[in-house]
């Protein structure tokens, strides 16, 4: 029994991984200040989007989503998983370093607390300063994990429900204005590269590489 408790607990280990995702969210929070000159990003299709407050649902939706694609992943396919976080990792690291150089900002409109839609938008804004936009970290992650789910080829019948999530949570940033158009495509570019980058052969044949020699190595501590 107490091997098999151990057992079970040594496979959950990696999901330990997920910390540093935690980490580099934890440092977004150290850099939402308006302590640096700001820039903004609206272009003319800025104007023209409406401010919608349902969409708050899916842009607050957004957290839980993420962190359970990456379950998913962890049980599904574990090099996947290992992909993701690495490139969330980076990605985040990319992002800051725009917020510390040049950071941008987004006007928001003026909104009452009418209904529980506006309501929430208003605690977004409370919460969260209208700077540190470009590239969108909502949709970066977002992006990545539509992506990721597109290489794992599900079954026709559920595989829409990630992309139409994901593509809902994209939409959202714009239409609750916590970002513009510009801040939305650099996140996409931004999460293409990743993904480029952890599914190069090159990348998948060294992470491919590096996790046989862990699994050669335990099994050799084991015998």
């Amino acid at each position: 029994m107490k091997q098999k408790i151990m057992s079970t607990v040594k496979q959950l280990l990696p999901l330990g991984w997920l910390l540093t995702v935690m980490a580099c969210s934890y440092v977004y929070g150290l850099t939402n200040g308006i302590a640096r000159p700001l820039h903004t990003m609206e272009i003319w299709l800025d104007r023209v989007i409406p401010f919608n407050e349902y969409f708050i649902i899916p842009y607050i939706i957004w957290g839980p989503c993420i962190f359970l694609s990456f379950a998913f992943f962890f049980f599904k396919n574990r090099d996947a998983y290992y992909r993701m976080i690495i490139c969330s990792v980076i990605g985040h690291i990319v992002c800051y370093a725009f917020y510390m150089t040049y950071q941008t900002y987004v006007p928001r409109p003026f909104i009452t607390d009418d209904t529980i839609f506006l309501k929430l938008v208003h605690y977004i804004y409370s919460n969260d300063q209208p700077v540190n936009c470009f590239p969108s970290i909502h949709v970066l992650t977002t992006y990545m994990m539509m992506r990721a789910y597109h290489w794992e080829k599900l079954s026709k019948k559920v595989a829409w429900i990630p992309q139409f999530i994901g593509l809902s949570i994209i939409l959202s940033t714009v239409f609750v204005k916590q970002h513009v158009v510009i801040d939305v495509a650099g996140g996409i570019v931004l999460g293409e590269a990743m993904i480029l980058l952890v599914y190069h052969p090159a990348f998948g044949k060294q992470l491919f590489s590096m996790r046989s020699r862990k699994v050669a190595n335990n099994r050799q501590l084991q015998a």
